[in-house]
């Protein structure tokens, strides 16, 4: 009983143990329109939820962008990272500094970004 509460303990999402999960502010609130009482660990895989951050940089012609984001539950150390773009053409009029909400998968090695919204 004892090793079956561990093993439940040992293998649970690292996203629930983000700041957002124990209700604690994070440095990057000033890029987010975040409310911290409707926060949840899995709450960009919910139909709807997004991800926010802000674009560092974009790079259209390799279809990339640059975000500074919040923890994920697929990432769940938050930063900054170089995301592929499933459809480059979502790209188009975003510019660093810029918020935008997302949505991310990853597709073997990589993540990629399969949806992207302006929020300004």
């Amino acid at each position: 009983m004892i090793a079956a509460t561990v093993a439940a303990v040992a293998f649970a999402p690292v996203g629930a143990q983000s700041a957002c999960a124990a209700g604690l502010p994070s440095i990057y609130d000033a890029y987010s329109d975040h409310d911290l009482e409707n926060c949840s660990a899995d709450a960009s895989t919910n139909e709807g939820q997004l991800a926010s951050g802000r674009i560092v940089a974009v790079d259209p012609a390799a279809g990339k962008i640059t975000l500074e984001y919040r923890p994920l539950p697929l990432l769940p150390e938050g930063g900054v990272r170089v995301f592929n773009v499933e459809d480059p053409a979502a790209l188009k009029g975003l510019s660093a500094g810029d918020r935008v909400r997302f949505e991310v998968e990853r597709d073997g090695r990589r993540y990629v970004v399969t949806r992207l919204e302006n929020s300004n």
